[in-house]
């Protein structure tokens, strides 16, 4: 039952343990900049889509719904979100006039993860040129149940188990813990607890199930005072630093009996 002894927020990140059981039940990475008024309209949404539509060539529409108060009252204004998936439907690309984000549930490595993300980068540079970027954010949902639970105080950290681990423990249904960390990277923060069946706090990342769960919700992210200019290559960087702590932090939760039995070979 060994545990990792880095500094979860500023040590050296351990190696990468690939798992043929991913625990993962969905990952995001998230770019926001300030409003680019012309993505709601089609024409100028094209030739970005033209770029990214080899890897993603299914398409659909969505609103993204934006609050403005001011001294004349309250004003709500409605933009398009542009969505473009891969055939499998695994991943998926969400556009709007002040984000652009990459979301799957088909997460590979976190190699795999930072290519595509910096092709999809490119691909907004080139055509939108957005100029500044306001903040970066990754986030990793793990999700685990049935033989798992059964056996998650001898997987995950002590700490994080918290009130589960009572000796009446097995009498609570729901638990919910969050930290917020500064990190050598950016700011850090993180959820866990158990969940019931047919619940979630995030329908996008973590379908419920017909079954309780135990989930860990780990969101890195980047915000700029100062607007940071867009380039693809620096914001993709930037993104493999957020998820490359976001890993160190994994590996501080669970032991090497957890990695095992995600299959991975220690």
């Amino acid at each position: 039952m060994t545990f990792s002894n880095e500094d979860p927020f500023n040590g050296r990140v351990p190696s990468t343990v690939p798992l043929s059981r991913t625990p993962l039940s969905g990952v995001l990475v998230q770019i926001r900049f300030p409003e680019v008024l012309s993505i709601a309209k089609v024409d100028h949404v094209a030739e970005f889509q033209q770029r990214i539509r080899p890897q993603y060539p299914l398409s659909d529409q969505g609103q993204s719904h934006v609050l403005q108060v001011g001294p004349a009252g309250t004003n709500q204004t409605v933009f398009p979100n542009w969505r473009f998936m891969d055939a499998d439907r695994g991943w998926r690309v969400s556009l709007t006039t002040n984000f652009i984000a990459l979301e799957t549930k088909s997460y590979a490595n976190r190699q795999d993860f930072i290519e595509r993300t910096a092709a999809v980068y490119r691909a907004l540079q080139t055509t939108i040129s957005p100029s500044f970027v306001t903040r970066i954010g990754v986030r990793y949902v793990d999700q685990v149940h049935g033989e798992f639970l059964e056996n998650l105080a001898h997987l995950v950290r002590p700490e994080v188990l918290g009130l589960s681990r009572h000796p009446h423990g097995h009498n609570i249904t729901r638990t919910w813990s969050e930290a917020s960390a500064i990190t050598d990277v950016g700011p850090m923060r993180a959820c866990w607890g158990l969940m019931p069946p047919n619940q979630t706090h995030d329908l996008d990342l973590m379908p419920p199930l017909e079954e309780p769960c135990w989930f860990l919700d780990t969101d890195a992210y980047q915000e700029f005072a100062d607007p940071l200019n867009f380039d693809s290559d620096e914001v993709a960087k930037r993104v493999s630093e957020l998820a490359t702590r976001s890993y160190g932090f994994f590996r501080w939760v669970v032991n090497d009996d957890f990695l095992r039995a995600c299959g991975g070979v220690i």
